[in-house]
């Protein structure tokens, strides 16, 4: 199966040859696959739980493992070790191996909502904010490889233990939660009964809404803050003469954002060599983060160079403001260090107009404006790279 894959996608690639289009050719079939792991991966809360529950399964089978350092089984663990370890084991996740990358890389939930196989992070000294990590496994239970203290090794723990009350930090969540949804918002409508008269009647509709895996609410400076940057191969497949594919650039995109609040604000920087039009451009970007896979920007755009038409030699002129709009697409990520590295697909319009700033005909402004862009982008949390 694996032989036959390789082979139509050689195939493509050889009908492609300049080796720029290439790239991009190669950059979108990896989108493509990647995006179909995300439908995958898009467990319901029954499947969620069965995961949860191996997870905790294989997690009790290490119990009286001895603690070393560094290690990550099968028989001896440190805490993220323990972690990453029973993961990859029980459920075929592939997780960052410290305790503070683990930290970024979970949902931070409420208390309330814990449930078994969520992580329990603590701040037992003062050299991380983050130095220790567990299993929960229910009833304020834990399961955590100790490397100090009357009990040493994989052990169970207690929340409520003298001990660890003062040290414990926030649960996160890396596997879907369990449980049926049930955030609820009650709508009324009116029903009208045979005899004519008019009765109100409630429904419910169930909402959920969780943010990307960044998003912290109780998070102080600079945990609350989340930075990613982004390379990209830009092209399109329009132009005033024709509809083909047509290398147009790249760019390089860094963005800021505020991940304490559920709908993630940032600002963003981009410098774009804009090979299609002839120019270099700055885009500075307001952006609003939805959850892990989908990002909306808008911004001015500052241009160095005159623009000319795509295929031709018409001079035409970039606009400050309004500059650009876009919206970017994301794969699921997978973590390296302390972070994440996704595939992403943008899709952006930016305006362009004649040379005497009336507005473009509409083929034209779609020519010069819209542009995809394909990439790969780091992202990180700003705590975790500066180690406070």
């Amino acid at each position: 199966m694996l032989k036959y894959i390789e082979n139509i996608i050689m195939k493509i690639l050889n009908l492609v040859n300049q080796p720029a289009k290439r790239i991009l050719v190669l950059l979108l079939i990896l989108f493509s696959v990647s995006c179909l792991k995300l439908c995958a991966e898009d467990q319901t809360p029954a499947q969620a739980q069965v995961s949860r529950e191996k997870f905790v399964a294989e997690a009790k089978k290490y119990v009286g493992s001895p603690y070393v350092y560094g290690a990550v089984g099968p028989d001896k663990f440190d805490c993220s070790g323990l972690i990453y370890y029973v993961a990859r084991e029980s459920i075929g996740k592939q997780l960052p191996r410290t305790s503070k990358a683990l930290y970024s890389y979970c949902k931070i939930i409420p208390d309330k909502n814990k449930e078994i196989g969520d992580l329990l992070f603590f701040k037992t000294n003062n050299t991380a904010p983050i130095t220790h990590v567990g299993i929960y496994i229910g009833n304020n239970q834990f399961i955590s490889a100790i490397s100090d203290g009357p009990n040493t090794g994989v052990i169970i723990s207690s929340l409520n233990q003298p001990y660890w009350q003062p040290k414990y930090v926030a649960c996160g969540q890396f596997i879907k939660s369990g449980k049926a949804k049930n955030t609820e918002e009650v709508f009324e409508e009116e029903v009208v009964k045979a005899d004519g008269e008019k009765a109100s009647s409630k429904s419910k509709v169930k909402l959920e809404y969780k943010g990307s895996s960044f998003y912290k609410p109780n998070a102080k400076f600079p945990d609350a803050v989340t930075v990613d940057s982004t390379v990209f191969c830009n092209w399109s497949l329009v132009s005033p003469n024709e509809f083909m594919l047509k290398w147009r650039g790249i760019d390089i995109h860094s963005n800021v954002r505020y991940s304490k609040w559920i709908l993630e604000p940032g600002i963003g920087l981009a410098f774009r060599y804009n090979h299609g039009l002839g120019v270099f451009q700055m885009p500075l970007m307001l952006s609003a983060t939805v959850n892990d896979f989908v990002r909306f920007y808008a911004g001015p755009v500052i241009t160095f160079g005159q623009p000319k038409m795509i295929g031709t030699n018409e001079e035409i002129s970039a606009s400050v403001f309004p500059g650009i709009l876009g919206a970017s697409f994301s794969t699921p990520s997978i973590p390296i260090g302390d972070s994440k590295v996704q595939l992403v697909q943008d899709i952006s319009y930016t305006v362009f107009n004649q040379k005497d700033y009336a507005a473009l005909p509409f083929i034209q402004s779609v020519s010069a404006g819209l542009v995809l862009f394909t990439g790969i982008r780091v992202t990180f949390g700003l705590g975790t790279f500066l180690g406070k």
